[in-house]
């Protein structure tokens, strides 16, 4: 069979717009993998593989080679054998590997993650340094204390937006970069409160049964009432619910960060007087910091609803739309108080 009519190899060229669609639909690919993760997820990445990268270049390494001995050495560093008073902790060293893995998959770099050098290396420094293991989880926010804070706050305009936010962010679980994310077209008023859609969540892909319901309490707790004087006061018809302030104290057209809503709660809780306790350690009384953080919002809920339910955890999952039981109970400070241990239950006076 004759082949005249074929073209050589060499001679065939590939038409160019064919090359730019190409680029143009990996950058695509690439971005809609991106916005799977959250800001803070890529921004933690971001770190953690610039921190590798210098690390790398430091001593000559390539960054990009499938070496499971280096990126082992590299998370050994993190926690210098001579620094006893280490504050990384164990979930900071997960997260630096977790970016590592995450920027060389994307680069189609292949490595055997569960290698003995970087799984040893994990087991190690958790045996050699217990205290990067536990760290203490944030104070949750109880009934009494709420309400503490809350008639602590002055009803001016910066005031009404941090009585929302703490009001509606106990009400409905939230975490907290839920709540900075919440705009007007999110809120949906329901028989006896609102429903809001909560997007893109960090254990959800955003479809529209992802939602928090919030319920008209009536009383100085009530999330409703102190969300619609806040966007009533300030005039907020559509876009970002929770905004920031400029330095001279005008609101400002953008959403607050999620960093926002922990510095709100721990300003508020200084202010109400709840920035420290009294506990007894060692025999004697000492007074403590508490921890307030974004968290202890939805902690707070998770456990005032198991009190309420008598430990319904089903009711306590499904409020704060946590994936599986076990996750829920975590949330639960009543879950570990020593009323409820069992040396308490088998050992206690009748």
């Amino acid at each position: 069979m004759s082949t005249d009519h074929l073209l050589p190899a060499e001679t065939a060229t590939l038409d160019p717009t064919l090359d730019r669609q190409l680029i143009a639909d990996i950058r695509a690919a690439g971005e809609n993998e991106d916005a799977a993760l959250s800001e803070n997820t890529l921004r933690s990445y971001r770190t953690g593989w610039a921190q590798y990268a210098a690390w790398c270049r430091a001593r000559y390494l390539e960054p990009l080679a499938p070496n499971a001995e280096q990126i082992a050495t590299f998370l050994s560093s993190l926690v210098p054998s001579s620094d006893r008073e280490a504050k990384r902790k164990i979930s900071t060293i997960k997260l630096r590997l977790a970016a590592i893995k995450h920027h060389l998959r994307n680069a189609g770099v292949t490595l055997d993650w569960k290698h003995p050098a970087i799984r040893n290396q994990m087991k190690g420094l958790a045996r050699r340094n217990p205290g990067l293991v536990r760290q203490d989880p944030v104070q949750s926010l109880s009934l009494a204390d709420l309400e503490t804070m809350i008639r602590a706050i002055d009803l001016d305009l910066v005031g009404l937006r941090d009585r929302a936010l703490i009001l509606v962010g106990f009400a409905g679980a939230f975490r907290r970069s839920e709540l900075a994310r919440i705009e007007v077209e999110h809120v949906t008023a329901v028989p006896g409160g609102y429903e809001i859609w909560l997007g893109h969540t960090k254990t959800d892909d955003g479809d529209r049964d992802n939602v928090a319901v919030i319920a008209e309490t009536g009383g100085v707790l009530c999330p409703v009432k102190a969300i619609n004087a806040w966007m009533e006061r300030a005039k907020i018809i559509e876009g970002p619910v929770f905004r920031g302030f400029t330095g001279r104290g005008a609101l400002r057209p953008t959403a607050i960060t999620a960093q926002t809503v922990r510095l709100v709660l721990k300003s508020r809780a200084e202010a109400a007087g709840l920035d420290t306790r009294e506990v007894q350690k060692g025999g004697r009384l000492v007074t403590e910091t508490v921890r307030w953080g974004g968290h202890s919002l939805r902690r707070g809920m998770a456990t005032a609803l198991s009190e309420a339910t008598r430990g319904d955890v089903k009711a306590v999952q499904q409020a704060g739309r946590w994936k599986t039981p076990v996750r829920a109970l975590r949330y639960v400070d009543g879950s570990r108080s020593a009323g409820r241990s069992a040396s308490a239950r088998v050992m206690g006076e009748g």
